[in-house]
């Protein structure tokens, strides 16, 4: 029967999908809360010891509000972002086929933290166009159990286990050392010879040429 026209049918997807979409917000946003706790430790820590080692080598926190932040280091920046928002998994994903989720479809609702990897001097000098990459994609449902999807080892299998800060700073550095081993390279000469008065003394913060990590370089007006 239509729930449309059915006030227990209502009742009942209010009861169940809605209360665990509900759920799994909270819950994202406890694991979220969890990074950032997670993230700030570490980069105080890190920079630290590196003062000792390299005064001029910076590892930073970044707090861009409450649904994101950022860490910087060694000129790479790693921006993570939470999802508001309850998302199903797709028909076909491996965690779809588990005796999990199957045995409870509530599980395959999951809230999604986001992270992309971006040259420090982007924020820094503001060059709007320069592009970032998305390494990973940390998913935390309405039981706190989790998994990630990621190049290489940022692949973490689903655990049915409550999230613990010890997951969240074996990822991070992973996360780190993913985002060092992919090193700036420049562009081919023919691909760079022509550029703009306009982009070489930097008058727009738009700029026409852009820097990525996985591009090259770029010149700008930076």
């Amino acid at each position: 029967m239509n729930t449309e026209s059915n006030p227990e049918g209502i009742l009942q997807t209010l009861a169940t999908k809605s209360s665990n979409k509900q759920l799994v917000h909270r819950r994202v946003l406890l694991a979220f809360a969890q990074l950032r706790t997670v993230v700030q430790s570490v980069a105080l820590d890190l920079n630290s010891k590196m003062v000792a080692i390299d005064h001029s080598v910076v590892v930073e926190f970044v707090d861009r509000g409450e649904f994101e932040f950022e860490i910087r280091f060694s000129g790479d920046s790693l921006v993570f972002q939470v999802h508001t928002n309850a998302f199903l998994l797709p028909e076909g994903h491996s965690v779809m086929e588990t005796a999990y989720v199957k045995t409870n479809p509530n599980r395959a609702y999951f809230g999604l933290i986001h992270v992309y990897n971006f040259l420090s001097d982007s924020f820094r000098m503001r060059r709007l166009n320069d592009l970032g990459t998305l390494m990973s994609r940390f998913f935390v449902n309405g039981e706190g159990h989790h998994f990630a999807e990621g190049l290489g080892p940022l692949n973490l299998p689903l655990s049915e286990s409550e999230l613990s800060a010890d997951v969240l700073k074996i990822w991070l550095y992973r996360l780190m050392a993913t985002a060092m081993d992919f090193d700036l390279q420049a562009a081919p000469f023919k691909d760079v010879q022509e550029v703009s008065v306009l982009a070489l003394e930097g008058i727009r913060e738009e700029l026409r040429q852009r820097t990525g990590k996985r591009l090259g370089f770029r010149p700008s007006g930076s």
